[in-house]
């Protein structure tokens, strides 16, 4: 018979999927980018139904992708194939609830159960989770596979046997296929797993670190072969070539892009967060390994938003805001034991300096132009201001002071009620969201395609001009007339063709359409 706790554990979860698949089909959409593009492309390669009409693209993981691959093999198309996508990406974060729970428990011993519910509870359902469930992105099986990992690994501290290694050890290689920018993560939750095992000998620890490298370079060779099969290409950029135009002397960028994004979680985090972080530091051993993987994730962040051009990488979270379920958890599981003094600091003090970097941190006033909400979710989106993609630092700071100082005190009496309350903001700042994305997706090439293309339009093949035309406009045509039917090099079926503004089609083609950002031409037949 099922405890009351498993009761409660089960109810959750299945809340947890129905309300990240609500928030997922109340987005406006498809928002197809060029993330998103890829990721069923992919997915649709390794279903076997062939490759996607798009230019060579940076390195996805093969792991998301084989997830999307069943709704390609179900026949699914169109709005059925996004629909299925968003179905995974809300089992993926209702999975997280329950190995949220288990890890709170596992990582401090005198935890009850109410608390880590509560706990676990917020850490999924906040913002950036939920709305992120709405696109096709590999996210949310990121921050699964992050807490599984580090679930993993107080095993091997705490009770170690036979399989525990070799868990932990899998689970840092799917990390790093679900996406390359894991792969430091997962050197870190290898080398604890190799730490934690030291007491049974070096010949048991090289065994690891043996298998973990060479599991790690097959992951690799099965990520570029499905790029190659995809896009005709390993990827825009490797390793070697980032590492080549981010050196010394692009070290005080990246300081300042990990200042952004270290900024980003205080606020996003309410200052949470930063307490959670700090209840991490004092848990010995298993608190430290967490840090660590937090600390990778951030430092590959800094590191990889040096150079590339976008208005929000001076307070970005999209890349690390997969740590935020554990820290924001932790935190809210101890605040009952956060005394007035380090309240007002962590609570008040943490969140203001914030606000001051934030407003202080880039080149010139870069809060003055809109930016996609969704790379930054947790923050405007959480009222600052509410339904704005406009960022405000200072009504960010009081937010964030406000709820959680609210939270603190409510957590002193019942920790359920800290916990309505953080849920009730969370579902303000998801709706927030979803007002945003309501603005944002009247001015997306898919808007604009589905706006100006006659649904009769009878198209053979479409030939696409991918090294002059926008690939969101690109990628809107083909999700809209099929990849079956789109194409980067023309045949003799080619009715159709997507070209840049200022080209010259062939002689004899009419003009079909005039978008932003190209035109569609058809061909005399």
């Amino acid at each position: 018979m099922m405890s009351a706790w498993s009761r409660w554990l089960v109810v959750i979860t299945g809340a947890v999927f129905l309300v990240g698949l609500a928030v997922a089909h109340a987005t406006p959409g498809p928002l197809l980018t060029v993330d998103d593009i890829a990721y069923l492309a992919m997915g649709r390669t390794v279903a076997g139904e062939g490759s996607a009409p798009m230019a060579a693209q940076p390195p996805y993981g093969s792991l998301y992708p084989v997830l999307l691959a069943p709704g390609w093999l179900l026949g699914l198309a169109g709005d059925g194939m996004i629909t299925y996508a968003r179905v995974v990406n809300a089992l993926l974060g209702a999975a997280t609830m329950p190995a949220l729970c288990t890890l709170l428990r596992r990582l401090f011993s005198d935890m009850t159960e109410r608390r880590a519910l509560v706990a676990a509870t917020v850490g999924t359902v906040l913002p950036a989770a939920l709305l992120t469930s709405s696109i096709v992105w590999a996210e949310r099986l990121l921050t699964l596979l992050i807490v599984l990992a580090l679930l993993a690994l107080t095993s091997v501290f705490d009770a170690p046997t036979n399989w525990a290694p070799w868990t932990a050890v899998g689970l840092a290689v799917l990390m790093f296929a679900a996406h390359p920018r894991l792969g430091v993560a997962a050197v870190v939750v290898i080398a604890a797993t190799a730490w934690g095992m030291r007491a049974q000998g070096s010949g048991a620890v090289a065994r690891v670190v043996v298998t973990a490298a060479v599991a790690l370079w097959c992951a690799e060779w099965l990520r570029s072969a499905l790029a190659n099969a995809t896009f005709d290409s390993t990827g825009t950029y490797d390793l070697a070539d980032l590492a080549s135009r981010r050196g010394f002397g692009e070290a005080g960028q990246m300081l300042q892009h990990g200042l952004g994004a270290l900024t980003y979680m205080v606020l996003a985090g309410t200052g949470l967060a930063v307490w959670g972080s700090v209840v991490l530091a004092r848990s010995k051993p298993n608190g430290w390994p967490a840090l660590t993987v937090g600390a990778a994730v951030l430092i590959v962040a800094a590191w990889f938003l040096t150079g590339i051009p976008r208005a929000d990488k001076w307070l970005h979270g999209r890349y690390i805001e997969v740590m935020a379920p554990v820290l924001v958890a932790v935190g809210i599981s101890h605040l009952h034991r956060l005394r007035a003094r380090s309240a007002a600091m962590l609570l008040i003090g943490v969140p203001a300096l914030g606000g001051v970097v934030a407003a202080w941190n880039g080149p010139g006033n870069t809060w003055a132009a809109a930016r996609s909400p969704v790379m930054m979710l947790g923050v405007e989106v959480g009222g600052a201001p509410y339904g704005n993609d406009i960022f405000e630092p200072g009504t960010a700071a009081a937010v964030a002071i406000v709820v959680g100082l609210s939270a603190w005190a409510l957590a002193r009496w019942r920790i359920e009620a800290a916990g309505l309350l953080l849920v009730a903001t969370c579902a303000w700042g998801a709706h927030s969201g979803l007002e945003t994305l309501d603005q944002l997706y009247e001015r997306t090439a898919s808007a604009e395609a589905d706006e100006r293309i006659d649904p009769d339009l009878e198209v053979g093949e479409l030939f696409v001009d991918v090294a002059s035309v926008s690939a969101n406009l690109t990628n809107a045509l083909a999700w809209q007339i099929g990849f079956d039917r789109s194409v980067i090099a023309s045949t003799s079926r080619t009715t159709h063709m997507l070209l840049a503004s200022a080209a010259t089609p062939p002689g004899g083609s009419v003009l079909v359409a005039e978008f932003s950002q190209g035109t569609l031409w058809e061909l005399e037949r």
